[in-house]
């Protein structure tokens, strides 16, 4: 589709994200990093949206809680944009990687031990949805029930079902935790954003969560489920054989050239009349989605012979300039254990259809799996010593977790 859209309007194409929403894309890799940069002539805030902001965007518009302006790292610039990114930057980096490994690896653990005996199971459902929202959920300090309300709220809202009210619900469910922590501060990271020294105000820490949480889990579940598949269908893995981390980091690396776990996402907003050639102006206050799939796949057409001799991480799918994701090591961390974890306990796994068979949810944003049906030789599940934390049907809030939010979160899809 991009190759058609450039043959007719060149890198820079003119779209509509809905009837009567204008925008543009870009898909040109040096353009995009260069505009990404260049905080004097384009704005990630969405204060900035001229359509938006003079009322002629539809309320019920679908994309309008992804787009709508917010007080977060990612929807501001300059020192507002600063402050956040600092929190967020501080607050992350007191987690320990051993720890987030740890943390994953339990987690991916019981989750595996609900399916192992099956021989074949939905890797999308039963796996790498529930893996990042539980290892979040403990990052942050959520109990049980606020996670499952904001999973099933974020996800209706990437997916604009009923955002509106999904937003609200996710909302407060974030205000719940951060009043919780008011009274009862931890080592999370929610506790970790209210204490810092950019004294950010409730409202505030509720956006940088909901930043953080949302892309995360959507993040780490798309890039989980396109890295089994391409180890699946690829030579990058020995079949039967536990992979190491570097060769999981090199496969990771790849998909991240290949397909990236957000394809149009974020915009930014001229702050002038941008010339594009051919006669053609993007207006002052135009969103510009950034095409990072885009970019990435003709930036690797273009330059293939050197990247097959250096392969390298200058990809796009984590952004690029001052809003570069904070958080890009972090689900490099998560996917790559989630990879491990599997392939050790399952070696033989193999998809369970062929891969043209394989359905994908398209929106503007993102591509990611409906489902990614694998098969495996049948396994025990591991014994309590085996184990890091109780089994998950051996009660205890790892199983309550791991079982409640199985079971919601299929019923969420089933329902949407």
């Amino acid at each position: 589709m991009y190759e058609k859209l450039r043959a007719e309007y060149g890198p820079l194409i003119p779209i509509e994200l809905e009837p009567g929403v204008n925008a543009w894309i870009v898909t040109d890799y040096q353009t995009l990093v260069a505009w990404s940069r260049d905080t004097s002539n384009f704005s990630y805030d969405p204060r900035n949206w001229k359509d938006f902001r003079e009322g002629r965007v539809a309320p019920d518009f679908s994309l309008l809680q992804m787009m709508a302006p917010r007080p977060n790292a990612l929807y501001v610039d300059g020192v507002e944009h600063q402050r956040y990114r600092r929190a967020l930057s501080d607050s992350l980096g007191a987690v320990r990687e051993t720890y987030l490994s740890e943390i994953t690896e339990r987690y991916a653990g019981g989750l595996i031990d609900r399916f192992c005996e099956q021989g074949t199971v939905d890797l999308v459902d039963q796996y790498a949805r529930l893996l990042p929202i539980l290892v979040l959920n403990e990052l942050f300090g959520f109990d049980e029930d606020q996670g499952l309300r904001f999973a099933g709220a974020m996800r209706k809202v990437v997916v604009g079902v009923d955002a509106e009210r999904a937003n609200a619900e996710a909302e407060r469910a974030l205000s719940e935790v951060v009043a919780a922590k008011h009274a009862n501060p931890g080592e999370d990271l929610t506790s970790r954003l209210i204490g810092h020294r950019s004294a950010l105000t409730d409202e505030e820490v509720i956006q940088q969560m909901r930043l953080m949480m949302a892309w995360g889990v959507e993040t780490v579940l798309a890039l989980t489920c396109a890295s089994v598949r391409a180890a699946l269908t690829g030579s990058a893995l020995s079949p039967g054989r536990a992979p190491s981390r570097t060769a999981l980091a090199e496969l990771v690396d790849r998909v991240l050239w290949e397909s990236p776990p957000i394809t149009n996402f974020p915009a930014v907003y001229p702050r002038v009349d941008i010339p594009v050639g051919g006669g053609r102006v993007i207006d002052a206050g135009t969103p510009i989605l950034l095409g990072l799939a885009a970019a990435n796949h003709f930036y690797r057409l273009e330059n293939a012979e050197r990247l097959e001799e250096a392969p390298n991480r200058a990809h796009l799918a984590w952004g690029a300039g001052p809003h570069r994701c904070p958080a890009r090591d972090e689900a490099t961390v998560i996917t790559i254990v989630a990879l491990r974890t599997l392939f050790e306990r399952l070696p033989d796994l193999g998809l369970a259809v062929p891969p043209q068979e394989l359905r994908w949810y398209v929106t503007n944003l993102a591509s990611v799996f409906v489902d990614l049906p694998v098969r495996f030789t049948p396994t025990s599940r591991r014994s309590p010593e085996e184990t890091k934390a109780p089994l998950p049907s051996e009660g205890g809030r790892p199983s309550s977790v791991l079982s409640s939010l199985s079971d919601f979160l299929v019923r969420l899809l089933r329902g949407s």
